[in-house]
């Protein structure tokens, strides 16, 4: 009786040992809580099996090692992974994820690339905002500059503050790398092709970069010291370079005198053409945006406009957010200089994105000791509904690249119209040997867009009242207050 009896524990204990080995597992939706029947369950051992119809399966951990992995996955679920040795679960639970589509989409008509873009340029009128709107805008603008090379020899100058010691210790302490950014707030105002004039109404700008960084403004900042010292009140200086050549006004060598009407005027006028001038700089730079959507006349990513100068893939299809589009890879045939994908609508054929990049440089002029290489400029543009059942821009960010070189020899020399005989008065010149490269980018955020009519555009005061708030860094969300 004592040996059946010790015969029945030891059946005992092996089977709770073998058990302990073993766990019977389900899968369910982490939503839903229903099981997910046929689930692909397989090991870094590179063994596997299927849950069953109830999802549920039967791990057997004798069968594995303590450091083996186990992984779980199913279409339509975020894939999810365990450690056999810290697992002891008996449900796992997986969460939903949305299936991308790539090469499905259901027609009852299979259109090539070719009549996709035919049907893009007969809806462009009907699918895009043409007209006068009131645009709400963020603009930034970013730039990282590396000076490779900076040289200036045969120094001579009539100016004694202004020599070669100077010019040396300058350049010895200055930077090679310096960055800057100036970001935008304000209400765009743009108008149809049939009228120039273009609006803006600054609500905040701010910008940051390193003063004394900088190369061209330290030198500029201690020249004008100098200049101060020798140069009448009533002189100017021309510059000469053999290619170029024109006169330099130097900014503060007029004193403001607090008693004298005139003088006032003459610095309240020059401050309002500088706000003048950062409104239509701020212009410029939207306008130029702008002229880069494929629909516009100029644009450089014509692709639509000339679609025969470029060769076009076979359509697939994927969603964009929640939109299902056509996708067209675009590659120039000749001397064309940028390829890009497109986003396209099948309901109406409108482009709703392009991603484009150069893919030969932009510009590459070498004359005389001057070069500039514009190798980069890529990006991407988003067009998005608003009130109206228009499109218009809602978001752009263009990178731009560009390597500039300066090898001539420049002269400044003071002349003065008031000064009998002879009006040459000072002669700074020297060779300047300048190797730079500008990395920059400029990104554009349109919150809202709103048609408006001629008339309400014509009452718009544009008078601008605002320049960049200086800071040494940005450390808040500049728009968050906008919106």
């Amino acid at each position: 009786m004592f040996r059946n009896t010790l015969l029945f524990y030891i059946f005992l204990i092996s089977t709770f040992s073998l058990s302990s080995q073993s766990l019977n597992i389900q899968i369910i939706d982490s939503l839903t809580g229903q099981p997910v029947p046929y689930s692909n369950v397989y090991f870094s051992n590179n063994n596997g099996l299927i849950s069953d119809e109830s999802g549920n399966f039967e791990l057997v951990k004798s069968q594995l090692s303590q450091n083996d992995s186990m992984y779980v996955s199913m279409m339509g679920y975020k894939k999810r992974s365990f450690y056999i040795n810290d697992f002891n679960d008996t449900i796992i639970k997986l969460a939903q994820t949305p299936i991308k589509l790539s090469d499905v989409f259901l027609t009852n008509k299979k259109l090539s690339s070719e009549e996709i873009i035919s049907n893009v340029i007969q809806n462009i009128e009907k699918n895009y905002e043409r007209g006068f709107t009131e645009n709400k805008i963020y603009l930034s603008r970013k730039s990282n500059s590396i000076t490779e090379k900076f040289i200036i020899d045969k120094f001579k100058s009539t100016v004694p503050d202004i020599n070669k010691t100077l010019i040396d210790s300058l350049l010895n302490n200055l930077r090679n790398e310096n960055s800057s950014a100036l970001e935008t707030l304000g209400y765009y105002y743009r108008t149809p092709d049939d009228v120039n004039v273009k609006k803006i109404q600054i609500i905040k700008s701010r910008e940051t970069y390193n003063k004394e960084g900088e190369v061209l403004e330290s030198i500029n900042k201690k020249m004008e010291e100098a200049f101060k010292k020798e140069l009448k009140p009533d002189s100017y200086y021309k510059i000469k370079s053999g290619i170029f050549g024109g006169d330099l006004d130097i900014d503060g060598l007029e004193e403001v005198d607090s008693t004298d009407v005139e003088s006032i005027k003459k610095f309240d006028k020059k401050e309002l053409k500088e706000k003048d001038d950062f409104a239509k700089s701020q212009i410029w730079a939207i306008n130029r945006i702008y002229n880069f959507l494929f629909f516009e006349e100029e644009t450089p990513l014509n692709f639509i406009l000339k679609p025969n100068k470029y060769i076009f893939s076979e359509p697939s299809v994927n969603i964009i957010g929640n939109d299902l589009v056509y996708v067209i890879e675009s590659t120039p045939k000749g001397r064309s200089k940028y390829a890009a994908t497109l986003y396209i609508n099948p309901d109406d054929y409108a482009i709703v994105r392009i991603d484009f990049r150069n893919v030969r440089p932009i510009y590459n002029l070498k004359l005389l000791g001057v070069s500039v290489n514009i190798y980069l400029r890529d990006g991407k543009m988003i067009l998005s509904k608003y009130d109206n059942e228009k499109y218009s821009l809602s978001y752009v960010k263009i990178n731009f690249g560009q390597r500039t070189g300066f090898d001539r020899p420049i002269k400044l020399i003071e002349k003065n119209k008031n000064v009998k005989g002879r009006r040459k008065q000072n002669e700074i010149s020297f060779r300047m040997d300048l190797i730079s490269d500008i990395k920059s980018t400029i990104e554009l955020q349109v919150f809202d867009s709103k048609i408006i009519s001629k008339e309400k555009f014509e009452k718009i005061d544009d008078k601008n009242e605002i320049m960049p708030e200086y800071l040494d860094e940005f450390t808040t969300n500049f728009w968050q207050d906008f919106q």
